[in-house]
C-alpha cells in the first residue's frame, strides 16, 4: 500500500510539473497584456493611478497591482511586434519591464514618490511603442 501511494505521488508530480511547464511556454499576447493592465476602471493601471494619488495609499493594493505589470510586463518582450522592427519592439519591451520592476521595487519598499516616479514611466511609455508597432 505505501508503494502504491508512493508510486501515485510521483505520477501526480510529474503530471503536475509537465502541466506548469506547458503553462510557461504560452506566453500572452501582446493584446492580452495590454487589455489586463490597461482596460478598464478596474485594471491595475487605474487601480494604481487611484491608489496614488491617496494621501495614505493603500500599499497592500498598490502591490498587488504592481506585481501584474511586472509578470504581464515580463510577457511582452517575448512576442513579435504586429509591425515594426522585432529589435526595436524588444528594446521597448525590456524598458516596460525595467520601468514595471522599478515600479514594483518602490511599492515593496512602501516608496510613495518613486511609486509615482515609475508609474509615469510605465503609463507615459505608451505612445512611443504604439507609434512604431501597433498595427494601423
Amino acid at each position: 500500500m505505501k508503494r502504491l501511494a508512493c508510486v501515485l505521488s510521483v505520477v501526480a508530480l510529474v503530471v503536475a510539473s509537465g502541466l506548469a511547464g506547458a503553462q510557461d511556454e504560452t506566453s500572452p499576447t501582446i493584446k492580452v497584456v495590454m487589455q489586463k493592465l490597461h482596460k478598464g476602471a478596474n485594471s491595475p493601471l487605474a487601480k494604481l493611478k487611484t491608489a496614488l494619488k491617496s494621501n495614505t495609499p493603500d500599499w497592500k493594493s498598490i502591490q498587488d497591482s504592481s506585481k501584474d505589470f511586472v509578470i504581464l510586463g515580463a510577457a511582452l518582450a517575448k512576442n513579435d511586434p504586429p509591425r515594426g522592427e522585432k529589435s526595436s519592439f524588444k528594446k521597448l519591451a525590456e524598458a516596460y519591464y525595467d520601468n514595471a520592476k522599478a515600479l514594483d521595487d518602490a511599492a515593496k519598499a512602501e516608496n510613495k514618490q518613486a511609486c509615482q516616479a515609475a508609474f509615469t514611466k510605465v503609463s507615459t511609455s505608451c505612445m512611443t511603442c504604439h507609434k512604431a508597432h501597433r498595427p494601423t
